[in-house]
């Protein structure tokens, strides 16, 4: 799908600011990735709907996959934590389960997604179920997701640290989020080039984010801890991690 599709396909659907932060999380582990929003908060029981044009080359069994395509409800799935016997019953496999990490964010709602990889022709490769679970304290969030599937991602970013054998990669980058019909500026190509910004189209007006998290892989479970303008650094970002690892 080329952009001028993609942006007008997005302009007829909306997407809530959780949504918005999955599309920024799967960003995380695209390099040089473009993604594209449109955020209205009159979501009420609308299910939300994203596609994500893959930047990388993700691989499957099949071939290779060119969009991933997710979709949630606009309200929570869950209001506390969900148990064992509900996640399996959900998606077949149960996540992480953490109340509360050791620093204090304590878990505040969360959402079931549907997952759905396709190839260059819209050919479904792949289709699984994840979990995105939101964090606070003081009213300072952060996402963790987890998801379990088949398909292979390489991870962008560095490796930070390591847990148990399994290797910690923390990325951070610069969101301009900006409206749909924004033309960018020879200054903003040369900066999308270079990797300085990623442009997220959809806000109504033009605003900076700073993005940072921490991804890792463990037993074919993708997970990763993200937050946009928050107060948790690389360091706790790892400490996060790292509980999150030994707590499977």
């Amino acid at each position: 799908m080329k952009e001028k599709e993609l942006k007008a396909a997005l302009n007829r659907i909306e997407i809530s600011d959780d949504a918005q932060k999955r599309i920024l999380s799967r960003c995380i582990n695209k390099e040089k990735e473009r993604c594209y929003m449109r955020s209205k908060k009159k979501l009420i029981v609308i299910a939300a709907a994203v596609v994500l044009v893959l930047g990388t080359t993700v691989f499957a069994a099949s071939g290779i996959i060119s969009s991933w395509n997710g979709s949630s409800h606009s309200r929570p799935d869950y209001t506390k934590l969900p148990s064992y016997e509900e996640c399996m019953s959900a998606a077949g496999y149960a996540p992480v389960l953490i109340e509360e990490f050791s620093n204090g964010y304590a878990f505040e709602d969360g959402n079931i997604v549907n997952n759905d990889l396709t190839d260059d022709a819209g050919n479904s490769v792949e289709k699984f179920k994840s979990f995105t679970f939101r964090y606070q304290k003081d009213g300072d969030k952060v996402v963790f997701s987890q998801e379990k599937f088949n398909s292979q991602i390489g991870f962008s970013g560095a490796v930070a640290a390591a847990e148990n054998g399994v290797e910690i990669y923390y990325s951070s980058y610069t969101n301009k989020l900006v409206p749909p019909d924004y033309e960018l500026t020879e200054e903003d190509k040369r900066a999308q080039e270079s990797g300085e910004l990623v442009f997220s189209y959809g806000s109504a007006e033009v605003k900076i984010q700073q993005v940072r998290s921490v991804s890792w892989k463990e037993d074919g479970m993708h997970s990763s801890l993200m937050q946009i303008d928050g107060e948790l650094s690389q360091e706790d970002l790892v400490l996060m991690a790292k509980e999150a690892i030994a707590a499977r």
